[in-house]
């Protein structure tokens, strides 16, 4: 799978950069010594930035690691390095078609049943904000599995991208075609347009833009 290749290959650039702040042990206790400062802090920011991407910000590896991995000492850096080699391991295996894949699905269509009783009780502007969160959350999955980044880089952080500026990036790469793509963008509008509550949403617009959604989750595999 050459997503999965390329993300170990990320991660083990990240563990090698680990490596090497180790190298700039210095002090007399394991406990007490120190490492490169500097080094420590760009090992955990890109450590940080990959366990959120690949894992979410909720997961124990990125909740783990941040609150372990805090200060520029030697332990704390191995600390950091076990909880990427664990995460690694987890990679190597299935995790991006189990985890990431199905179990999703599963929870995104449940979502997608939830905006469908909206619609049936006539709260089209729920309904149309359920679904679009939906439909991003489906994106995101689907270009990380294919391995569009999910996030700009902004002065140093990670920024996550907008729906728009995934679908566009994922037409270029040909997961989809045309159609599928000017349908998406107008659900997306349809969002947006639902999420300002100075507009109103038409029952017709909605009615299709879930039924449209609940297609493309069950269609486009990842």
């Amino acid at each position: 799978m050459k997503n999965q290749d390329e993300l170990i290959a990320q991660l083990a650039a990240i563990l090698t950069a680990g490596d090497k702040i180790l190298a700039t042990e210095t002090g007399e206790s394991q406990q007490k010594s120190l490492v490169s400062e500097e080094n420590f802090h760009d090992f955990r920011i890109s450590a940080l930035s990959y366990l959120s991407r690949v894992f979410g910000q909720d997961s124990t590896y990125h909740q783990s690691f941040k609150s372990e991995v805090t200060h520029p000492t030697a332990s704390r850096a191995r600390r950091g390095i076990g909880i990427l080699m664990a995460a690694q391991k987890d990679l190597r295996g299935d995790w991006l078609e189990t985890t990431s894949g199905a179990i999703t699905r599963d929870v995104l269509t449940d979502m997608l049943r939830l905006a469908k009783v909206h619609l049936d009780l006539q709260n089209f502007r729920a309904a149309a904000i359920i679904a679009g969160a939906v439909l991003e959350k489906q994106l995101r999955n689907l270009c990380l599995a294919k391995g569009i980044k999910i996030f700009n880089e902004s002065q140093g952080k990670a920024v996550a991208k907008k729906g728009l500026q995934l679908t566009g990036e994922a037409y270029k790469r040909q997961i989809y075609g045309r159609q599928e793509n000017k349908e998406i963008v107008s659900w997306l509008e349809l969002y947006d347009t639902a999420a300002d509550s100075k507009n109103d949403v038409s029952s017709e617009q909605v009615k299709s833009m879930v039924n449209g959604v609940l297609g493309f989750l069950t269609k486009i595999r990842y």
